[in-house]
């Protein structure tokens, strides 16, 4: 069911078609927001640590996927919910952020896990979303170093309570 938000934003599952659109905002919303907050190798390896379109196409599979569309912008955001509660996504275009874009996807994510009976979400947030995760009630729990391929970097293991 599509969700009209304050932005003229409609957020509806994904389609096979959106697989080339996220694909593109994924890597453009790292190499654009994730350098504010990371070195540019560590920016490099997380774009490249998700496939092309492919990657979008089997995710419907494994979790929820909802997509934020603009009326004349097309695709602006996307976001995922998996059977345990965990959001392994939640991007919007870089130069669309702090627009409303991932307050929109949150919200719509939140209630479709508790339309799925989830009573916690976890998320694993970079250094760029923490504080969205932060304002929505969301607690931090631990700082995770990891390494993709062999350069470290880090994000944080936040959750929240929701039913």
């Amino acid at each position: 069911m599509p969700v009209a938000t304050a932005e003229a934003l409609i957020i509806r599952p994904f389609q096979p078609s959106d697989a080339d659109a996220l694909a593109g905002l994924f890597h453009a919303s790292v190499r654009n927001t994730g350098v504010k907050y990371y070195s540019p190798e560590q920016v490099e390896a997380w774009s490249l640590a998700v496939a092309e379109p492919g990657f979008y196409l089997c995710l419907p599979e494994r979790c929820t996927v909802l997509v934020a569309t603009g009326a004349q912008t097309g695709v602006v955001g996307y976001g995922t919910l998996d059977a345990t509660g965990h959001i392994d996504h939640l991007y919007c275009r870089w130069d669309r952020v702090g627009s409303g874009i991932g307050s929109a996807l949150y919200a719509s994510i939140e209630i479709a896990a508790k339309a799925a009976g989830i009573k916690v979400l976890t998320v694993d947030a970079s250094e760029a979303a923490r504080r969205l995760f932060e304002r929505r009630g969301f607690t931090m729990h631990s700082r995770n170093d990891f390494l993709l391929g062999d350069v470290p970097i880090h994000n944080y293991r936040m959750s929240r309570e929701i039913g």
